[in-house]
């Protein structure tokens, strides 16, 4: 059986978000001017889409986590659509090439949040979660809430109260802070401490966090703590960097100029 450390999620990751004094913002679409030695300019094709996602809304997607990947960088930057529908093109002032690079094409860490309801685990959902999908809450299966890495506006080292350590706060954009309350408020309905009161966070594939829900949450901000194991501020600070480096919906070729 699966040792499950228990904490509340809910008011007290909005209150310590807000106690920080997080200030977040996106910097897009400011007036970089002419390209110059000291704005490099890149551009980047999207290939490899989901069939789910419409070519159009994936480029938006990969656009916005883009422009989060540099500002988490303190990168003043400019990501524009390209002349093709598939082309991303990236102003960044006071950079190297490669440094930009490095950044647009790392890899973030996918966060998905999901809520159990009773049922058998699907194919689709193993494949994307993994088999011990299945083994987690038996006669329960997790159906994904909508919410994932491309709504983080920012993710920062905080401390968590229930259990005391360090945590990872992270605050959404207005559509996941939407789907936030709403998600939370059918979860904190349900009888406490049950299968059907918990949200469930997967890092990548990864059950990070098995959490009862307390209460509606308004603010769009949360607090993670995992689940099992040891979280030191260094595990916190890793996972904070991979949730603002986000999350391509596919791949990104860079073109040559």
């Amino acid at each position: 059986m699966r040792l499950r450390r228990s904490w509340l999620l809910g008011a007290a990751g909005i209150v310590l978000a807000a106690g920080l004094g997080i200030a977040v913002t996106r910097i897009s679409g400011l007036a970089l001017g002419p390209a110059s030695p000291a704005v490099v300019a890149l551009s980047y094709r999207l290939s490899d889409v989901p069939a789910s996602m419409p070519a159009a809304q994936a480029r938006d997607v990969a656009m916005r986590v883009i422009t989060r990947r540099l500002a988490s960088h303190r990168l003043v930057n400019r990501v524009d659509p390209g002349a093709a529908a598939d082309v991303i093109d990236i102003h960044v002032a006071h950079a190297t090439a490669a440094q930009v690079a490095a950044i647009v094409e790392a890899n973030g860490v996918s966060l998905t949040i999901w809520k159990w309801v009773p049922g058998q685990v699907d194919e689709a959902t193993q494949s994307r979660l993994g088999t011990l999908a299945a083994q987690y809450h038996p006669g329960y299966k997790p159906v994904f809430t909508g919410i994932d890495g491309t709504m983080v506006i920012h993710a920062t080292v905080g401390r968590a109260t229930r259990p005391p350590g360090p945590g990872v706060i992270v605050t959404f954009d207005a559509d996941g802070a939407e789907l936030l309350d709403l998600v939370t408020r059918d979860r904190a309905a349900q009888t406490y401490d049950t299968v059907d009161n918990r949200l469930a966070l997967f890092t990548d594939s990864r059950l990070f966090e098995d959490a009862d829900v307390s209460g509606e949450i308004t603010k769009g901000a949360m607090l993670l703590v995992p689940d099992v194991g040891i979280f030191t501020s260094s595990d916190a600070q890793r996972l904070a960097d991979g949730l603002n480096a986000g999350t391509i919906p596919g791949k990104l070729t860079q073109l040559s100029r």
